[in-house]
Parts: structure tokens; sequence; C-alpha cells
């Protein structure tokens, strides 16, 4: 249903620049209005997370140990983002200026799973009976994270120059927002360590595009964004044979490498 409804949205946009273009040859090109479009392309994840074990973990001497076992990772997966924008543009000379917003669904879904093994006498346990009956000594650490970008939104400027006619080179930033949801489990010689988090992040976007107009109404453009939306932390508690004052922190930084072409029309 998305897809066709951007589907027809976009060939609203190519008939009428197609329009446009046909009713106005003129060579001469000025950016400055208001504009509308739509966009599609690829989104790559640029995520890190750290994983550190907090509570008892640090204040009970026996199971002290078990407090230096962290982990970290990146999440790095591609996935494809659509969405659309509105602007306005101001030119004076070959300089071009303004402000833009748009709003994008992210189809972001990702993942990492790691494990470790360690031995005593670095590392104790939580209940390590076999240890203590002289079994297996391992202890064993298995960490998964998971992540899913649902939609973003950016509010940018824009500055940029006209090096040729209908065309305009620009550079753009500011404010990003978006809807992130994340969950872990750290898993810790037989305890499990589960944790979620979901809500709207904001934090801040950079980049670069260029944009070519085919007539006075419609012009095309590829561009180029990083996206950061700060970072949020969540605690997983102990579950059994672990008790509930053992607990994990996972933290989140997410962000994302933006690639994405777009169709404009100027009113």
């Amino acid at each position: 249903m998305r897809n066709s409804v951007f589907a027809t949205a976009l060939l609203v946009l190519v008939l009428a620049c197609g329009s446009a273009w046909a009713a106005d040859p003129a060579a001469t090109y000025n950016w400055t209005g208001f504009y509308v479009g739509l966009n599609a392309g690829a989104a790559i994840n640029d995520s890190t997370y750290t994983q550190s074990p907090t509570g008892e973990f640090f204040t009970d001497t026996f199971f002290h140990p078990l407090s230096q076992i962290t982990n970290s990772g990146k999440l790095s997966q591609g996935a494809f983002t659509l969405g659309g924008q509105l602007g306005y543009n101001r030119q004076a000379g070959i300089v071009v200026y303004g402000l833009e917003t748009d709003f994008n669904y992210d189809s972001t879904r990702d993942s990492n799973t790691g494990s470790s093994t360690f031995l005593p006498p670095e590392y104790g346990g939580i209940l390590h009976t076999p240890r203590l009956l002289g079994g297996d000594p391992s202890v064993s650490f298995v960490h998964t994270v998971n992540q899913k970008i649902d939609c973003f939104g950016t509010l940018r400027g824009r500055l940029g120059f006209t090096p040729a006619d209908r065309f305009l080179i620009y550079a753009t930033g500011g404010l990003a927002y978006g809807y992130v949801s994340s969950s872990s489990n750290v898993f810790l010689d037989g305890a499990n360590f589960p944790g979620s988090s979901s809500g709207f992040q904001a934090g801040w976007t950079v980049g670069a595009g260029s944009e070519y107009a085919l007539t006075n109404n419609c012009s095309i453009k590829l561009e180029y964004l990083y996206m950061d939306l700060g970072s949020t932390s969540y605690t997983g508690v102990g579950q059994e044979p672990a008790p509930p004052t053992y607990t994990y922190v996972t933290n989140i930084d997410t962000a994302q490498h933006i690639i994405r072409v777009g169709i404009n029309y100027k009113f």
C-alpha cells in the first residue's frame, strides 16, 4: 500500500514536469520559490552499541570479577527509504539559500549476535555449580542486539551556488528526528538479561547534494545525508538464576548514511 501511494504520487509529479517541459523551454532559470517533491534511496546503518554490567555485579565481592565482562559492536545493514519533502529557495546572483523539511519511511531492521567463553581465575559465575563441583569451569557470554528504525524526518538549511545555468550544488544541515526501537539480551552463565526501548529520538544531520532544473517547474536531485539520532540506554534485568539486582545496560548510538534521489516541483 505504501509503495503504491508513493508510485502514484511520483507519476503525478513526472506528468506535471513533462507538461511544464513541453510548455516552457526557457533557457534561464531562477531557483527562487516554494517547491514540493518525492525522494527514494538507501539508508545504510552506522549505529554502534555497548553492553555493560551494573547493579550488584559491582557491589557483591564474590561476583565482582563479572563486572569486567562488557561488549560492544556495530550495526551496519542497508535498507530502503522513501518519502517527501517541501521547501523554499531564494536566489541572489549565483548563491542559492533556503529551508527544507522532509519525512521518510525507513525499512531498517538490523541485528547483531556474538559470543565468548571465559575461564577462571579471571571470572567467577553467577550460580556456577559445575565449577564448584569440579565440572566445566567456563563461563558462557552471548549477546544479541536488535534495532528497528521506522521513520525519520529532517528540518535543514540549504546553501549552494549555481556553477552553470539550471545546475545547483549545495550543502545542507540541521535537525533530524526518528522513531527507533531496540531490544537486546545478554546470556551469562545460565542467566538472561533482556531489555528493550522504543520512541522518538532527536539529533542532527549534515550533507550535500546537487540539483538540476529540467524545466522552470521541475528539477531532479541527488543527495547524501549523514544522520545522527543520538544515544539511548535501557536496562536488562537479570532473570533466574540471576537475582534482579544484577543488571546489564545497553547503550545504542543511532546513526545512518542516507543516499537518495528526488524530484521537485516548483510553484
